[in-house]
Parts: C-alpha cells; sequence; structure tokens
C-alpha cells in the first residue's frame, strides 16, 4: 500500500478533474498517482535461508524497452550484494524470481551517469506472465519544456523507515511505497542528474528511495502528459537527485544493443 503523502489534495488534485495522457492513454487525473508510481518496487534479494528469505535493499523501477522488461536500480544500493539474486515477488508472495542476468557500465567516479544497473527480467516474464503488467512501458524521453510547464514530478520508492521486516517474530513482511511529489530545483554540474525539490519536506530522512522512479507531469497545450523522468539516485529530506530519463535511454541503448 502507499504511503499517504503530504501532497493529497493539493498539487496532485489539480488533475482530479482532467485527464492526462499517458503514453497515448489518457488517464483520469484522479487515478494518475496510482498509475505512475506502480512501476516502483522494492528491490528484493533472494536469501539461501529458510527463515529470512529475502532482504529489502531499496528501491527499484520496472520499465518495457525494445520489447525487453527490465528493472532499473543503482549501483550503490547493491556494494556486497550478491547481484545474481536480485528478484521479484509474485503476487502471492509465495514465488522469488530472480532476473535473467544484469547489464552495468564500469564504475566512475567523475559523474553519477554510471550508477546505474539493469537486470532483465525478459525471460523470467516469459515464464511468470503476471509479472509483465508491472513494467512501464517506456517509448521517449519527456520533451524538452520550460520549467512553468513543468506541473509536477512524482517520485515513488521504498525507504528503510517505512518497511517492515518481521519474518522472525511474526513471519510478516509490510511493504509501503512513498510518493513525493517535486518541482524542479536547478541543473547541477553533473548534466547527467537533475535536482528537484520535494513541495512539502518528508519527515524521515528517505534512505532507500534510490532506483526508484520519477515521472514528470507537464503541460503541452492544453493537456498535461506524463513521461517517465528518470531514477532516484539519492535524496534528503526537501531535495532529491534524478539520473535523466536520456541517460538511462542512453544506457539502455548501449546494454542491449
Amino acid at each position: 500500500m502507499d504511503v499517504e503523502s503530504h501532497l493529497q489534495g493539493t498539487i496532485l488534485a489539480q488533475f482530479a478533474d482532467h485527464g492526462v495522457n499517458l503514453n497515448g492513454l489518457i488517464i483520469p487525473g484522479r487515478s494518475i498517482e496510482g498509475a505512475l508510481s506502480r512501476h516502483a518496487f522494492n528491490l528484493i534479494v533472494n536469501n539461501d535461508d529458510d527463515v529470512f528469505k529475502v532482504s529489502l535493499v531499496g528501491s527499484a523501477t520496472a520499465v518495457r524497452y525494445r520489447d525487453r522488461e527490465i528493472l532499473l536500480a543503482t549501483q550503490h544500493q547493491l556494494r556486497g550484494i550478491d547481484e545474481s539474486q536480485v528478484a521479484m515477488l509474485t503476487d502471492s508472495g509465495s514465488h522469488i524470481i530472480t532476473s535473467g542476468g544484469l547489464r552495468r557500465y564500469p564504475e566512475r567516479s567523475d559523474t553519477d551517469a554510471h550508477d546505474i544497473v539493469a537486470f532483465d527480467f525478459t525471460e523470467p516474464c516469459a515464464d511468470w506472465p503476471e509479472l509483465k503488467k508491472r513494467f512501464f512501458d517506456l517509448n521517449r524521453r519527456p520533451p524538452d519544456v520550460l520549467n512553468i510547464h513543468v506541473l509536477a514530478l512524482l517520485l515513488s520508492g521504498f525507504p528503510f523507515y517505512d518497511q517492515t521486516y518481521e519474518i522472525h517474530e511474526n513471519n510478516h513482511l509490510g511493504i509501503a511505497r512513498r510518493n513525493v511529489v517535486c518541482l524542479p530545483q536547478s541543473q547541477p554540474s553533473d548534466h547527467a542528474l537533475l535536482t528537484v525539490k520535494a513541495v512539502h519536506p518528508v519527515e524521515k530522512h528517505p534512505d532507500g528511495m534510490s532506483g526508484g522512479s520519477a515521472f514528470v507531469i507537464q503541460l503541452e497545450g492544453e493537456r498535461p502528459h506524463a513521461y517517465f523522468a528518470g531514477i532516484i539516485v539519492r535524496g534528503g529530506k526537501d531535495t532529491f537527485h534524478i539520473l535523466k530519463a536520456g541517460v538511462v535511454i542512453e544506457f539502455l541503448n548501449a546494454a542491449f544493443s
């Protein structure tokens, strides 16, 4: 379930009585937050343990690009992690589905453009079709518009503070998504990134949201359009840094050419 945002009834409410164009489909304004945030997932690692079957290591974003189902995350989330065991749970939670491989850049210290990794779930999705609905059809990057035409950016992820891990005590895994509504703030010196500012600062530090999704809603003509804007690379209580959609697409083109 989603963690309630401070912004319910404010910025997102402006779309309540209007449709938002998303990949050519008109999504009712009251449904746009759920339609966008559902592509962010808790990044799960399969453990070789009968009790502690999985670990929660942050957030990830599911996209479909050139007919491949791909789970995106940041490289810094995965230090010390067996990357071959990155997984998705089935809807029932009864099966742990690991990826079919991964692609990454060599790490660099001078840019966050390389702080990305793609886990290929194309073959697992062929065996588990129920997973396919999780992946956003990434067809294009957002067109360039003036900041005054950016109505909102919706960031979604799974901060560690919001998760409930009571496997040993109660055999319970409580996964909670947090949505943060932002507006553009600045262009940092690293042009792979965009800095955005939360309209209202979050109460708890959002550690764990790295890898989560960012979508932008912007005005084109008289209708709002929504686009994939990138993935979260880091953030604080009031600002976040986003790896831009164009940089993500360039990586996918290089990784899966």
